[in-house]
């Protein structure tokens, strides 16, 4: 997602959210008091945001909450993939098969929030 916030210290701190917002280069006094929410959430990358513009001197930011919840099924599908890669195993035996390896890296990679082609 391309970033809207311009910070220049040369023209007068304009929102015109969702296109541009023109900003001040350095937050002011007022800023920790004054800040509102503006417009809504949205994700770039693996993290969830919405912008913040203080009401007094126009002083604009991102700011980042959460994890969006796809790159978090994808860090677990890549854990799982890791996890069935070292074979480790936690019941009575001591290695598993070829096989049994090859079908839970499979099911590893297929991911829980994707459905299996038949």
């Amino acid at each position: 997602m391309k970033h809207i916030i311009e910070y220049r210290p040369d023209v007068p701190p304009v929102n015109e959210y969702p296109r541009r917002i023109v900003s001040p280069v350095r937050p002011s006094g007022c800023c920790p008091t004054h800040m509102k929410r503006i417009g809504h959430n949205a994700v770039e990358a693996d993290w969830r945001f919405y912008y913040k513009r203080c009401t007094v001197c126009g002083y604009a930011v991102r700011c980042f909450y959460a994890p969006s919840i796809l790159a978090v099924f994808e860090a677990g599908r890549e854990l799982r993939v890791a996890l069935a890669e070292m074979n480790l195993q936690t019941g009575g035996k001591k290695r598993r098969t070829r096989r049994e390896v090859d079908a839970e890296l499979e099911a590893a990679r297929q991911g829980p929030y994707r459905k299996k082609a038949s």
